[in-house]
C-alpha cells in the first residue's frame, strides 16, 4: 500500500512530537502573583497583670478594640502588627518572600509569581555512535566541533556518553527534574556508561555555553552502528 507524501509528513510530525515530549518541555507562561489577605486575629484584646498579687491588691484589665495596623521590622524581618491602643499590640512575622501593606483590619501580602524558564531549543536527537550532538541548538555532527556530548563506542558493548568542550552531565536519580531540579544538580565532566542510563532515564546537563538542559534517553538501537535517540530541552 502506497502512502502519500502528505500522509508521511503528518506521521513524521506526530512521531517527532512524541519524542520531544519525553524531554519534559517547560511552559513559558509566567505564574501569576499570589495575594494573601491576613486579618488581625481579634477585634478586641484584653490586657491585665498576670503576676501574683497579695489578696488585698487587684488589677483593672484594659480592654480595647483594634485601632490600627502597620508593617514594622523586628530583628531585621518584616512583621505585621495589630495595635489596640492602651491594651497593647500583637504581631507576627510576614510570610517569607512576601511584600505586605497595612489595610483596614489586617494586611495584604503579595508574593511575586515565579516566571517559568524560557525554552532556548528543544527537539529530538538521533546520534550515531562516534558522532557528537549540540544541546544548545540541536545539531548532530560526525566531527568534534563545539558539540556538548559525544556518543563514544570503545567496543560493541562498552558505550558511553561523554561531555565535551566544557559541557557537564548530572545523572542524579534519572527522574524528570525539569529546569529547577537540573539547576540544582551535581554536574561532572566524567563520561557516563549507557548501562547506567537505560531507556527512560532523564539526564541533566550544563551546556558548553552555560545553559541548563535536560534530555531523555528514548532508545538505544541494536546492530551496528548503534543509534542513540534522545529527546532534549535546553533553557535560556
Amino acid at each position: 500500500m502506497r502512502i502519500s507524501l502528505k500522509a508521511r509528513n503528518v506521521v513524521r510530525m506526530i512521531l517527532v512530537a512524541a519524542v520531544i515530549s519525553g524531554a519534559g518541555v517547560a511552559s513559558t507562561a509566567p505564574a501569576s502573583a499570589a495575594v494573601e489577605n491576613i486579618s488581625c486575629p481579634q477585634a478586641q484584646i484584653r490586657r491585665e497583670v498576670t503576676t501574683s498579687l497579695p489578696s488585698d491588691w487587684w488589677n483593672t484589665p484594659v480592654v480595647n478594640n483594634l485601632q490600627n495596623t502597620r508593617v514594622i521590622t523586628i530583628g531585621g524581618r518584616a512583621s505585621l502588627q495589630c495595635q489596640y491602643g492602651a491594651a497593647g499590640a500583637i504581631q507576627r512575622y510576614a510570610p517569607d518572600g512576601a511584600t505586605c501593606s497595612a489595610v483596614a483590619g489586617g494586611f495584604r501580602c503579595q508574593t511575586a509569581g515565579v516566571v517559568a524558564p524560557r525554552t532556548f531549543s528543544t527537539g529530538a536527537l538521533n546520534i550515531r555512535q562516534t558522532f557528537t550532538a549540540d544541546l544548545d541548538r540541536g545539531g548532530v555532527s560526525g566531527s568534534g566541533g563545539t558539540q556538548d556530548i559525544w556518543f563514544q563506542a570503545e567496543t560493541r558493548d562498552l558505550l558511553y556518553l561523554v561531555p565535551r568542550n566544557g559541557a557537564m552531565l548530572g545523572v542524579g536519580d534519572r527522574t524528570n527534574r525539569g529546569h529547577a531540579g537540573c539547576s540544582a544538580a551535581r554536574f561532572t565532566a566524567n563520561r557516563v556508561s549507557l548501562r547506567d542510563i537505560p531507556a527512560g532515564s532523564y539526564i541533566c546537563a550544563r551546556t558548553n555555553e552555560g545553559r541548563i538542559s535536560q534530555f531523555r534517553v528514548n532508545r538505544l538501537s541494536g546492530g551496528s552502528p548503534r543509534m542513540l535517540s534522545l529527546g532534549y530541552t535546553t533553557w535560556q
